[in-house]
Order: C-alpha cells, then structure tokens, then sequence
C-alpha cells in the first residue's frame, strides 16, 4: 500500500524543519545551562574537588542511561504507533514506572555513598547522597521532554528549557558570588529547576488528569520490557564508553585528570548534544521514508548534513578551541594542540555516528546497535586505556577518537542493509509510518532483539 501524495507533501512540510529549530533550541537550552554551571565549578572548584564532581556525575549517568532504555527510548518508538491517542494515559503509566525506577537507582546510590564514607572519602559521600536523592527530579525532566515529541510540540520542551537555564543559572551564579557554589550545591540547583521544569510539562501534557487503563499498563509494560532489554543493554555500553576514560584517568593521572578532560569536553559537548537533538527529529523521519521509497535520498542528504556541520564545528574548535579554554577557566586548564586536533575531530565523528545510528534504529534493530556499541566499547577499554596509560587526558582524546571512528565502522554495514531494503514487509503504512500496533509477528523485519 503506498502513501498518498497529499501525505509525502505533508512529511516534506517546512513543520518538521520548525520542529527541529525548536528541538535544537530545547537541547541547547538545557545544554547551555549545564554547561555554565560546568564552567563555573572548573572556575571555582580545585581541580581534584571538579574531578570528584566528574566521576560522580558519570557514575550517575549509568542509572540515567538504564532509565533512558526502559523507558525514554521505547517510548519514543511506541508512542507514535501502539499508543497514538493515549498519550496522557500512557505517560502516567511511565512516570509511575519512573518512579519506581528512581527508588530503586536512589536507593543504589545512597549505598554507594555509605561505602564512600566507611572507605573515608567523605567528598564523594557527599555527592553520590545527593544523587540518591535528586536524581529521581533530574530524570523526570529527562522523560517528559522527550514526551513533547510524542505530541509533534517540542515548543513545549523549549519552553521548559528556557525556565530551567533561567532557575539554574541565576541561582547558580547567586551562589557562586558568595563562594556557596559546590558540586553539592550544584546538583541540587539541577534538581530544583528541573523539578519546576517537569511540574509545567506534566501540566501541558495533560498527564494530571489521565486515568489509569489497566490493558493499556499491561501492554505498556510488556512492550517496554521487550524493546527495553536491548536499548538498555545498549545503553549502558554507550556510558561505559563514555565513562572509561573518567573513571581510569584518576588511576593514571589522578582526579584532576578527570577534571581536566571534562574542561575539554565541554567545548565538544554543545555539538553532541545538538546532533543527538537532531537524531531524535530524524528518527520519524527516516521511518516514514522507509514507507515511501526515499530511504536512501533522505539518508544521504542528513548524512552530508551532519557531517558538515561536525566539520564546521571542528574548524571553529581547532582555531578558537585554545583561548576560549583559557578564558573559559581563568587559565586553570589549558588545552594543547594535539589535544585540539582530537576535539576538533570528535564533532565530526560523532555527527556521522549519529546518523548511521538513527538510519539502523529506523528499520527497528537495536541489537546492531548493539553490536556497534560493544565493539566501540572493546576499542575503548583497550586501545583507549592502553592511550591514557601512556599519554594521559591526551590518550584519553585519541581514544575516544579512535572509538567513535570503530562505532562507525560496525555501523556501516547494518545502514547499508537498510538502505538496499528499506520497506519492511507486512506492515500496514499509514500517514504516520508503520503500525506498531500490529505487533512484532505481524512483521518480517530481521527483529534480532526479540
């Protein structure tokens, strides 16, 4: 069954191109806000008590990430399909799945602050206690922006991405002009404003005044725990390879190692955050052209569209990377220039890694994703710590390079195979893309997650 031409012309609208303007600007609003609340702690911080500050963010990121694969991710993929017109329901549904997920990971990380302060490291008990406690508003935020793509209103998520940067960074900045700014206090500013952020959210999306529907829980849950084993697992690979290199630095260099590269990354983090914004408007899209034979035209043209804009934002990390990392921190860190060539490359790499992802999400197979991230994870718990060993925070720069360029690799193939054979058999095309509602045994896709 093929789509009709008034449907190709409404995909192809300039609405999606607005709400992929409004989706950047809500990545960049939250981005922007963490990142001034970054530079402010590696002003006023030691370098030991910013690295501290890193790797307890890092370990946190690991419950952030689980919970983006049980929930946030499915989602994504559900919502559209098997819940389309329920939405308000089916989002009460995972905010009750979160909160019983934030009492579990809240839970995790307060013993793990009990063990820091028996082992006498009361910094880090300090920072992991907080977590247990604000990390519960903090991933709350998470979920229910990404809930506003549900709804086509990223609007909405933009909106509450301006509250947010306005609560976190005039607080932030309040405290930071008497001296009270602390990786403490800091993660409690984040989960104040997000908390606010989410209450709005909640509002617009209708989710206060939905009723629970106990088929729609049911399936909910099942379709989350089916999807959600694979993008869990994936996830957690993906913050392994993320976390390595903070986590061995401390070993090799010691924790202002940790702080140093988390300096650096700051310049290279807007790029990713922005592409992985991007990623998310592209998902649908890439799924509708699948149904419409363009599979392979929209995949080359986002593909050359990521990778100039990596590009350009490379150049501008290479000639402007040095001074902006000396003003940025008062000189407290400095950026050499084998170290600039590797931000500057990151952009880039992560821009094609990006798209590559989203075309093999599109046709429905996590486990490549899978098997792209373990590889990528290999490279990096090898090559990668075998680099900082030697080289330190520079080591850790290549290798982070040399991992991104092996994820690329693994995912060059799985993208092609999409590519020759987009439309997947046996699955009714609607305006929106397939019927997930269908059911999986409905489909002749190659499903390995199942």
């Amino acid at each position: 069954m093929a789509l009709s031409i008034s449907s190709v012309r409404q995909a192809l609208h300039g609405s999606w191109l607005r709400q992929g303007v409004w989706s950047v600007l809500d990545q960049g609003l939250f981005a922007g806000a963490n990142f001034l609340v970054n530079v402010l702690l590696a002003r006023w911080l030691t370098p030991d008590a910013y690295g501290a500050f890193t790797v307890a963010f890092v370990v946190f990121l690991l419950a952030g990430t689980v919970h983006g694969g049980l929930l946030i991710e499915p989602m994504l993929v559900f919502g559209r399909g098997q819940f389309e017109g329920r939405t308000a329901t089916y989002l009460r549904e995972l905010l009750r799945a979160h909160a019983g997920y934030a009492l579990v990971s809240g839970g995790v990380l307060m013993v793990v602050a009990l063990v820091c302060w028996i082992v006498g490291s009361p910094g880090f008990a300090a920072l992991f206690g907080t977590l247990a406690v604000a990390q519960g508003a903090i991933l709350g935020l998470w979920l229910l922006r990404r809930a506003c793509y549900l709804v086509s209103r990223p609007a909405w998520a933009a909106n509450a991405g301006l509250l947010y940067l306005l609560l976190l960074t005039a607080s932030a900045i309040g405290l930071y002009q008497i001296d009270a700014l602390t990786g403490v206090t800091a993660l409690w500013l984040m989960a104040g404003a997000s908390l606010v952020a989410s209450v709005l959210l909640a509002f617009r999306l209708g989710v206060f005044g939905a009723r629970r529907e106990a088929d729609l829980a049911r399936q909910a849950r099942a379709s989350h725990i089916e999807y959600g084993r694979w993008a869990a697992s994936t996830g957690v690979l993906e913050w392994a390879q993320l976390a390595v290199p903070f986590l061995v630095l401390p070993l090799f260099v010691g924790l202002d190692g940790s702080a140093t590269l988390r300096a650096l990354f700051n310049l290279a983090m807007p790029a990713a955050q922005g592409f992985a914004a991007l990623a998310t408007m592209c998902l649908p899209l890439l799924v509708r052209a699948r149904f419409e034979g363009t599979f392979r035209q929209k995949l080359i043209v986002l593909g050359s569209g990521f990778a100039g804009l990596g590009l350009l934002y490379g150049l501008l990390v290479l000639g402007f990377g040095g001074p902006a990392v000396l003003w940025l921190y008062d000189g407290a860190y400095v950026a050499t220039p084998g170290m600039l060539i590797c931000l500057a490359l990151v952009p880039v790499t992560v821009s094609i890694a990006n798209v590559l992802t989203t075309a093999v999400r599109s046709a429905e197979r996590p486990s490549a994703v899978f098997r792209a991230r373990t590889l990528a994870l290999g490279v990096t718990s090898t090559v990668g710590v075998a680099l900082t060993a030697v080289l330190g925070v520079l080591g850790a720069l290549i290798g982070e390079v040399v991992m991104l360029l092996a994820e690329i690799v693994a995912l060059v193939q799985p993208a092609r195979a999409v590519a020759a054979h987009p439309d997947p058999v046996g699955l009714p095309i609607t305006e929106d893309g397939p019927d997930t509602a269908a059911d999986a045994q409905a489909a002749s896709l190659e499903s390995a997650w199942i």
